[in-house]
């Protein structure tokens, strides 16, 4: 069952707020840009954006929207961050190769800032220890593609984003796009790509997006970032709009969509005037208030609706290139079922929507809307994402698989098949969960505290036997020139 909405009211009241209220800038050099290409200014001093530029835009994403959809069919399993990476990096059809075969999955999404440390329960900053022990985590797990650097909080803020970019290459060869929070940090990371490719203007680690501040509030720091990636060459653009239904939006889904698809919209539209041959892609992102804790829950079923709303009123009438999954975390603070449970809820929610069964379990470690990270979480979601990939949707039938005169001699003795070389030869291939057995003893631990106990000690002999990756002593040398440098001037 997909999302059923009036999507053309839903356009018209989105043009009309755009229009005639307009998006806050807080830059005087992009309001002149836009200005230039036939917004006004109302007395607020918000920008007012016409139709006909709308109209413009959505022309120029219909140009490689037939691109972006193959590309968004990734997302469900590898996330935005990841699956970007590979667009950039051009190992997308080797990607999609490899997941046909092969169980892997993103890590921690965006980056936490808070460590979840389970044997005393307490949430930790992120440190260079911290940092460390996940990096060697990733690299010493089969399983994940992908890994963020979390973020250093024992470190100098104006260049922890580089520094750390280098030390998760000394430590994994998982890592890829960087955000970076402050606009003067773009050109670094930009020649840090240089020196890893060898090509000009490699933006292969200059992630993140141009986050709106609701209701319509284009800030100055987003600005900046946007004038900076023009200015390097790297014209890449990802806005995207993270309302709280009931703070920052009415509290009806209707609205907030309305709400949410104009942010997105009126910063594309920006970033158009910008550089009208970027790449131009937004992302929703929604949680609600609930009122009982005021908590920004991100679990319920208002949040998913007005994502796939958003993403369903792009794909009807504004040109596409809106990437979207289930939701950003869950938002409880702790390891267990609750977390599951939001995971279940959103990533079931998010499939009936969007009418795809395919979608997978949406956890990958974790907690508090994103802010905190716990290994103990992730080899959890893991084992459900594993789980979920070994559900074939085929049965091989073949003459291999079918066994006729086996079964006929089986039949005519009447013997188990038990007996049989082949069971014994193959059984092993049967999925099994050590995390979830088929059944358990009566007595002994309770089941959750079981499970995360073999999951805290699951990702702690993983991270003890890494073994570092491969990075030439000469691009190392590059990296810390770079970094060198942006001390000199940041610091």
């Amino acid at each position: 069952m997909a999302i059923r909405l009036d999507t053309e009211l839903l356009r018209d009241r989105t043009l009309r707020l755009l229009g005639e209220t307009g998006l806050k800038v807080e830059s005087d050099d992009l309001t002149a840009l836009m200005l230039g290409k036939g917004c006004t200014q109302a007395p607020s001093g918000r920008v007012r954006i016409p139709p006909e530029l709308i109209a413009e835009f959505v022309a120029y994403q219909e140009t490689t929207r037939a691109q972006d959809d193959a590309d968004q069919g990734l997302v469900p399993w590898c996330g935005p961050d990841w699956t970007h990476w590979l667009q950039w990096t051009g190992t997308m059809d080797a990607a999609r190769e490899r997941l046909r075969r092969e169980f892997l999955m993103p890590a921690f999404d965006c980056g936490p800032t808070q460590f979840y440390d389970y044997p005393t329960q307490r949430r930790l900053p992120v440190d260079t220890r911290i940092f460390i022990e996940m990096m060697k985590l990733a690299e010493a797990t089969p399983e994940i593609g992908y890994v963020s650097t979390w973020y250093r909080q024992d470190v100098s803020q104006a260049t922890e984003r580089l520094a750390s970019l280098i030390l998760g290459l000394q430590h994994t060869s998982k890592v890829d796009g960087i955000e970076a929070i402050d606009p003067a940090v773009i050109k670094y990371l930009v020649e840090m790509g240089e020196v890893v490719s060898g090509r000009p203007k490699d933006g292969r680690f200059l992630a993140g997006s141009q986050c709106l501040i609701s209701p319509l509030i284009l800030d100055h720091r987003a600005a900046a970032d946007m004038l900076e990636r023009a200015r390097v060459g790297v014209p890449r653009y990802h806005a995207a709009s993270m309302p709280t239904i009931g703070v920052s939006t009415p509290v009806t889904p209707a609205a907030a969509i309305v709400i949410g698809a104009a942010e997105i919209l009126g910063c594309l539209a920006a970033a158009y005037c910008l550089a009208p041959e970027g790449d131009l892609t937004g992302r929703m992102i929604s949680t609600v208030a609930d009122m009982r804790t005021a908590d920004a829950a991100s679990a319920g079923p208002e949040n998913v609706m007005v994502i796939v709303g958003v993403k369903r009123l792009f794909e009807d009438h504004f040109g596409g290139h809106l990437w979207s999954e289930t939701y950003f975390s869950p938002s409880t603070n702790r390891p267990g079922l609750q977390a599951v449970y939001q995971n279940f809820y959103s990533g079931g929610a998010f499939a009936r929507l969007v009418g795809n069964p395919n979608i997978p379990y949406p956890g990958m470690g974790t907690l508090d809307n994103g802010g905190v990270g716990s290994p103990t979480q992730f080899m959890l979601d893991m084992e459900i994402r594993k789980s979920q990939f070994a559900l074939k949707p085929e049965v091989e039938v073949t003459e291999a698989t079918l066994l006729s005169e086996e079964i006929a001699a089986h039949v005519e003795s009447e013997q188990t098949f038990l007996t049989s070389d082949h069971t014994l030869d193959h059984f092993r291939e049967l999925w099994t969960s050590a995390l979830f057995p088929h059944s358990l003893p009566e007595a002994g631990t309770p089941d959750e505290q079981r499970i995360l106990d073999l999951c805290e000690e699951r990702w702690r002999a993983n991270a003890a036997a890494w073994q570092p990756p491969d990075l030439p002593d000469e691009t190392l040398r590059g990296l810390n020139a770079v970094l060198a440098r942006a001390e000199k001037e940041l610091l």
